[in-house]
């Protein structure tokens, strides 16, 4: 039993607030002083965000719908379209398609030469310095890699043992297509 009544007075002294009742799912008939409230119900214009376009917010294009609603998935190598407009940059996998790479390559390495530095003895143990221009650096280019730098005549190379004492390297066939 309700110890405050819903106008907020003592449930002791009160008389004019009716507390029994209340509201019931259901699609049928209910009885008493419970009302029935059915269970499908739409809730439209209920949803969990409203975009809105002001100050905090841009279109995704600027020739774009401000909050298109779009009728396919937006995916990586699906999408050819976005806020209405024409846009491939989501059909390659790549986050930058002007960086898609085949394979991971190296074609320079920088070296600092801190040892060499030392060995030399242009370090000052005790201030913790190095002479000016010290510790020196060198870059070393390995020239490009063939197999991580793919073209359609020559798409990429495969290296393999015959029994032989050296390995043979063939490149693959271009593509023509």
């Amino acid at each position: 039993m309700a110890t405050v009544q819903t106008d907020g007075t003592s449930a002791v002294t009160a008389t004019s607030t009716d507390n029994n009742g209340g509201t019931i799912k259901a699609n049928g008939t209910v009885s008493g002083t419970f009302a029935a409230s059915s269970v499908t119900q739409a809730k439209t214009g209920v949803f969990g965000s409203t975009v809105v376009d002001n100050d905090d917010a841009d279109k995704a294009l600027s020739a774009g719908t401000f909050a298109f609603n779009n009728n396919n998935p937006v995916g990586k190598k699906v999408t050819s379209s976005l806020s209405g407009v024409s846009n491939t940059v989501l059909l390659s996998g790549a986050g930058n398609p002007g960086g898609i790479r085949s394979i991971h390559k190296i074609e320079s390495i920088k070296t600092r030469k801190l040892t060499t530095a030392i060995r030399e003895n242009r370090y000052n143990e005790f201030t913790g310095e190095f002479d000016a221009g010290y510790p020196q650096t060198s870059t070393d280019n390995f020239g490009t890699d063939d197999a991580a730098n793919p073209t359609m005549e020559v798409p990429g190379e495969l290296t393999y043992r015959t029994g032989a004492k050296e390995p043979v390297t063939d490149e693959y066939k271009a593509k023509t297509n």
